[in-house]
């Protein structure tokens, strides 16, 4: 995620890292099953997805009214009220994806909302500091919870997979 860090000023766009595309390309379902990536920011990292995943994605990113969206097309962001906010759509999603969250309850609250709905998995990308706060959550709520290895993410950084 710290690719080009330097280049661009925003968050989102570090993530311009090829190894790392591939990697979470290859663990999201293809379209027609939906993914929604919640906080999706400026949406750089899902409008990279989209554009070079081998497989045809239903990705959309899920982020408040007041968030700038530069990089996904519009048609591609759904909008939430606010920050504890959950989508309508997160009962018809097969994957939810959360790159840096900042609140375990937000994913609490959407695994919650997403029972005996169609969630087959939840993807984590984030700072392993911040990993023991959203373990708990992921590991009782799925039957298994795997830390991806050679990610192509920097050592801080971890990527975890929670198949439900």
């Amino acid at each position: 995620m710290t690719a080009f860090q330097n280049e661009q000023p925003d968050a989102d766009e570090k993530v311009s890292n090829i190894p790392l595309l591939a990697t979470l390309a290859s663990r999201l379902p293809p379209s027609p099953a939906l993914v929604l990536s919640i906080g999706s920011g400026s949406g750089l990292l899902e409008a990279m997805l989209l554009k070079h995943s081998e497989k045809p994605l239903d990705l959309f990113g899920v982020e408040v009214s007041s968030c700038v969206n530069k990089h996904l097309p519009p048609d591609r962001l759904v909008k939430v009220p606010n920050t504890t906010s959950l989508h309508p759509d997160a009962m018809l999603a097969s994957s939810l994806m959360f790159v840096y969250p900042r609140m375990p309850t937000l994913i609490t609250a959407y695994l919650d909302a997403s029972i005996g709905g169609a969630l087959e998995q939840v993807v984590w990308l984030g700072h392993k500091s911040d990993w023991p706060d959203f373990e708990s959550v992921m590991r009782s709520r799925s039957s298994s919870v795997d830390i991806i290895e050679r990610s192509g993410l920097c050592g801080s950084e971890l990527l975890v997979v929670a198949t439900m």
